[in-house]
């Protein structure tokens, strides 16, 4: 919507991944999209090696994320 994946520059997913121990337990239709957000900057994980993909996500962790992708996006 942005039109930030496309100033991404090509990356192998499971490298951008493999740094997180439970990558495994992203769905498989999101996992390009979150190589592209943790690629982007736009989420880090809830530690340096856990995403929790599955766990739920706070008010504030939404609004730090839009946050951060209108500000990558050069909207704010």
């Amino acid at each position: 919507m942005t039109g930030l994946s496309d100033q991404l520059p090509a990356q192998d997913l499971n490298k951008i991944l493999q740094s997180y121990d439970d990558a495994k337990q992203v769905s498989l239709w999101a996992r390009d999209s979150v190589a592209d957000v943790l690629q982007a900057g736009i989420i880090t994980g809830r530690s340096s090696s856990q995403l929790a993909p599955q766990a739920f996500i706070t008010r504030a962790e939404v609004a730090l994320i839009i946050q951060r992708l209108l500000q990558q996006s050069e909207l704010i």
